[in-house]
């Protein structure tokens, strides 16, 4: 309300001047010499001038706090959609992108960067959830999660893509990095510490299976060659890494 009385006060004070300034002139231009007229140009805007300045800076001041209360508001619901969209996209266990969000995101980037496939599965992890409870498994799952993570780049994605399943986009089409970042994981699990709430150990292991560079064709052709080469490894006895290279054209 101070604000608004100020900006009357200002509105009125201009008012008076410039009423003063052209009573001024139009008596000097006319020879006139009439005090009343200098009264009524200081009468005239005091009289008018604070209500009407008054009544269009309060709808002012109105309109400004419901346009800064709207603004907030938006804010608000954007923050929201955008919580409820990464919500919807990700793996309520693992925070890793669920099954659909990966794959579109695989669809998408795939267009113009390069891109591999690995496609991997924890060993004997119905056994896990037989001997140690679904608590553990759960644990085991989270554990296996976070070591992918810390075993790919910022341009790879992650996905949780079944119950024990795990999808990982490689930005890139170079078979030997392939190879190489799918034997770092495949190790890296076997080193996890995981141990069970009475502190026995539980051996983690998965299998991997891949393909090297996705560019072209059909995303689900390329899943199925690599869950192809997945349960090659599962029958070759878990715990070991199977890449379909990349198909070179001849020179």
């Amino acid at each position: 309300m101070s604000r608004i009385l100020l900006k009357c006060l200002t509105i009125t004070i201009i008012s008076v001047t410039g009423s003063l300034l052209i009573t001024g002139l139009i008596m000097h231009a006319n020879d006139m010499h009439n005090k009343m007229g200098y009264v009524i140009a200081i009468v005239c805007p005091v009289l008018i001038s604070p209500l009407i300045s008054f009544i269009v800076i309060r709808q002012s001041e109105q309109l400004r706090r419901a346009l800064e209360a709207l603004s907030r508001v938006r804010d608000e619901l954007e923050a929201s959609n955008a919580r409820l969209f990464e919500k919807s996209t990700r793996d309520s266990m693992t925070g890793l992108l669920n099954r659909e969000a990966f794959f579109d995101h695989l669809d998408r980037v795939r267009a113009f960067q390069p891109c591999s496939l690995l496609i991997i599965d924890v060993d004997h992890f119905k056994k896990i959830n037989d001997v140690h409870g679904h608590f553990v498994g759960d644990g085991a799952l989270m554990a296996i999660a976070r070591c992918i993570t810390e075993c790919v780049g910022s341009d790879d994605s992650i996905g949780r893509i079944g119950g024990e399943e795990f999808g990982v986009y490689l930005a890139t089409k170079e078979d030997n990095r392939v190879d190489a970042i799918a034997e770092l994981i495949r190790a890296a699990v076997n080193r996890i510490e995981y141990r069970t709430p009475d502190s026995m150990r539980v051996k983690l292991s998965v299998s991997i299976g891949g393909i090297v560079d996705i560019s072209t064709g059909a995303v689900v052709d390329h899943f199925q060659t690599a869950d192809r080469k997945l349960y090659e490894a599962k029958r070759k006895g878990r715990n070991c890494v199977f890449i379909q290279p990349a198909i070179r054209e001849a020179a």
